[in-house]
């Protein structure tokens, strides 16, 4: 039998899980739809979550325009949805008068858009802020709005949200085909038919692809940028105390290079590849772009040995289409079907993205009627990790599980770990994105057995059955 909703949103990334949290506001029936087996692992999994201020994006963009919107109602939602935040400032180094001048038109584009504090500083302050940045720096845009989230648990707190308040999640679930008849689109999934009155594209990746299953593909999507991240044990978390960023492409803005500390205290290095990935899937850290991205951080940092303490490294890809700014509008050729394709910084504009799709399904005649119950608070999972010894002692006469550590690198007890279960963990992956447990220095050598075996008796599944991200990916044999 065909499910049938008012609105099917398809992607279960931070644009997705966004757009479900404000619809489920509303006396709707609102679904989402997942081909992966849980939420945040396209092209959020593999984001460096910096909340930027917005300077770097030219006036008139509607990316600027989001960012701005964001930034302006953050605050509260961090609030609302106990998000792990933090604002550092950045830093955006100049090493030559071309970069400079860079630097002055990315400083003039920001004070037009009213961004606070911006100031571009000298070398001797530049050394006052960061010790371990390259002397070789002349100057540096000083921007102290930007922050830092930790992604998971952003994409987590809007998913939660959104199933506390209704929302219908289907993960492991993918579409397959759209067909528009009669006012309403019959969606096909590899589990069942789908029968919605509007439909969210906020695919991702892929969004080019379902758009162009019901003919509203008026953009395309390239994969011309390979993202490589290499994360550094955290006792390399201090080296830098701001975002630290540099202009390895004059021609835009947008595209950066940087060494910056993570909200869990590790140290994040990030280059661009301009080279073209292997297919939508290639998540492959090559020789090349390994060295390229160590290279690239070093002009940044460069009396710090980073290739010691380097302990997970990964590729993404950015979902750049042909217009060069956000994608976030109804078809043209049916006014239910919104595409929503965000390149880079989406993450920083989710906070406004679910209230712009919100209008304009509504400009396209979805009554949106406001739930008199709706619960817009969300709580984290209780972390042990910067808990004093008192503080723990008390936590663990609540539940013993806080006594039990399984991962010992980040600190987790088996308490927070089955509260990530029932939260929507079922993976180990699941368990390490909601928790940290296999994040830290050993990779999960040690703590994984553990995790797996927490799952296994808190799902009721043989230890067989536990997979590392799903389908294909068993644990044991």
């Amino acid at each position: 039998m065909a499910i049938k909703t008012d609105v099917l949103i398809i992607g279960a990334g931070i644009a997705g899980c966004s757009i479900a949290r404000e619809l489920s506001k509303y006396e709707l029936d609102v679904t989402l739809v997942e081909k992966e087996v849980d939420v945040g692992w396209g092209q959020t999994k593999a984001s460096y979550a910096i909340c930027h201020p917005g300077a770097r994006w030219a006036p008139g963009t509607l990316a600027q325009e989001m960012i701005a919107e964001s930034n302006s109602i953050i605050d509260q939602l961090v609030d609302d949805l106990d998000i792990d935040f933090r604002r550092l400032g950045e830093l955006i180094l100049a090493f030559n008068d071309e970069e400079l001048e860079c630097l002055k038109a990315i400083k003039k584009q920001g004070e037009h858009l009213h961004i606070d504090g911006l100031e571009i500083i000298d070398k001797n302050k530049i050394q006052r802020l960061e010790p371990n940045v390259n002397p070789a720096a002349m100057a540096a845009l000083y921007m102290p709005t930007a922050g830092i989230f930790d992604p998971f648990e952003l994409v987590h707190a809007f998913y939660e949200n959104a199933r506390e308040n209704g929302v219908s999640m289907l993960m492991g679930t993918e579409v397959t085909a759209i067909v528009q008849e009669k006012g309403e689109f019959k969606v096909e999934t590899d589990q069942n038919e789908i029968q919605a009155s509007y439909v969210v594209n906020a695919a991702g990746l892929h969004a080019a692809k379902v758009a162009g299953m019901v003919g509203a593909d008026n953009f395309k999507i390239s994969y011309a940028t390979k993202g490589t991240c290499f994360i550094l044990d955290d006792c390399m978390g201090n080296i830098v105390n701001h975002i630290v960023t540099g202009l390895p492409d004059l021609q835009s803005f947008t595209r950066f290079k940087l060494v910056m500390p993570t909200y869990a205290g590790n140290l994040l290095i990030y280059t661009p590849i301009s080279e073209p990935a292997h297919g939508i899937n290639d998540r492959a850290v090559e020789e090349r772009t390994f060295d390229l991205t160590l290279e690239s951080a070093r002009s940044l940092v460069p009396d710090v040995d980073l290739k010691r303490y380097i302990i997970a490294s990964f590729s993404g890809l950015t979902a750049r289409n042909d217009r060069s700014d956000f994608i976030i509008e109804a078809s043209d050729k049916y006014k239910g079907f919104v595409n929503v394709a965000l390149p880079p910084p989406g993450i920083t504009c989710s906070p406004a993205l679910g209230k712009r799709v919100a209008q304009i399904l509504k400009e396209n005649g979805l009554v949106q009627t406001e739930k008199p119950h709706f619960h817009p608070y969300r709580k984290g999972i209780n972390s042990i990790r910067d808990l004093s010894e008192p503080q723990i002692r008390e936590r663990i006469q609540e539940d013993p599980r806080y006594g039990k550590v399984v991962c010992r690198c980040e600190k987790v007890s088996e308490a927070e770990i089955v509260d990530a279960i029932q939260r929507g963990a079922s993976t180990l992956d699941g368990v390490k994105f909601r928790t940290r447990a296999g994040m830290g220095r050993c990779q999960g050598n040690f703590c994984g057995p553990k995790s797996a075996g927490v799952l296994a008796r808190e799902l009721d599944q043989p230890l067989e059955k536990i997979t590392k991200k799903g389908p294909g990916s068993h644990y044991t044999i």
